[in-house]
């Protein structure tokens, strides 16, 4: 029996490409439609991941920049009202027409309460001078209207009179000499701001106060005496409450020998 002669090569392509399947045997792809070219098809560039972008986080920036904005007008709010503030009128620095005077004694004095309260009809005040030159006190202040006392005075009394700007000067009676009381009397008589009083137990025999500072002397004579006044009385930058009368309404004849040591006028 005869064999069949196998078909060639180009026979078995010829079949494949009119039956419409792929050529064999080339192990190449297929040719591409657009191109022309045998070859890979070409690749496509990997777009950026929305998951692997990094957003800026434009909220929490906004936020942060209005916080600094804010904690910038703070800070900018109290250094203006700290410079626009009025100094404390009672703890006011030290004048320097004071700081001239030798042996001045210049010392801060805040407490300034008005005493009695509700409990207390009669109250005692410690302080820590003496005399005084500041602290609590009685609401009625003695008159220093260029007033010359007798005697002495309650220290709550004369503490309100500083706190309007008088100079209050004080001699020891059993060691001032009687020329020295007369020249202060001359010295003090019907000037306002100025007051005169004996106080028992002085140090010296002669010493001048206002508000926050103290000078002891042992003359009248003393030029010191002169320049503590022309310095402090009722000066503006010293005087807690300046401005204020030198006479108190109720400070009466009746008032003045009821205050006494221990006893301030407090009405009544």
């Amino acid at each position: 029996m005869a064999q069949r002669k196998q078909p060639s090569a180009p026979a078995k392509k010829a079949a494949a490409k009119k039956a419409g399947a792929r050529p064999t045997g080339t192990g190449r792809p297929p040719t591409s439609s657009r191109s022309g070219s045998v070859g890979r098809p070409p690749t496509r560039k990997p777009g950026k991941s929305i998951v692997n972008q990094r957003q800026t986080p434009w909220t929490l920036i906004a936020i942060v920049a209005v916080l600094v904005l804010f904690a910038g007008g703070i800070v900018a709010y109290a250094v203006t009202r700290h410079k626009s503030s009025p100094q404390n009128p009672y703890t006011q620095p030290e004048v320097a027409a004071a700081k001239q005077i030798k042996g001045i004694i210049y010392h801060q004095e805040p407490q300034h309460t008005h005493v009695p309260n509700q409990s207390d009809t009669n109250p005692i005040v410690k302080y820590d001078m003496s005399p005084p030159i500041g602290g609590n006190h009685s609401q009625y202040w003695a008159d220093n209207c260029g007033t010359v006392y007798n005697h002495q005075l309650a220290n709550e009394n004369a503490v309100h009179m500083l706190e309007h700007g008088a100079v209050w000067i004080t001699y020891n009676p059993k060691t001032a000499a009687a020329s020295d009381i007369a020249t202060l009397k001359a010295d003090v008589q019907g000037v306002a701001y100025l007051a005169l009083t004996p106080y028992q137990g002085l140090k010296t025999p002669v010493s001048l106060q206002s508000w926050g500072y103290q000078l002891f002397v042992q003359k009248a004579s003393d030029p010191r005496v002169e320049q503590f006044i022309g310095a402090l009385r009722h000066n503006k930058n010293t005087t807690p409450e300046f401005g204020v009368t030198c006479s108190d309404p109720s400070w009466s004849a009746k008032a003045a020998s009821e205050s006494r040591p221990g006893h301030p006028y407090n009405g009544g």
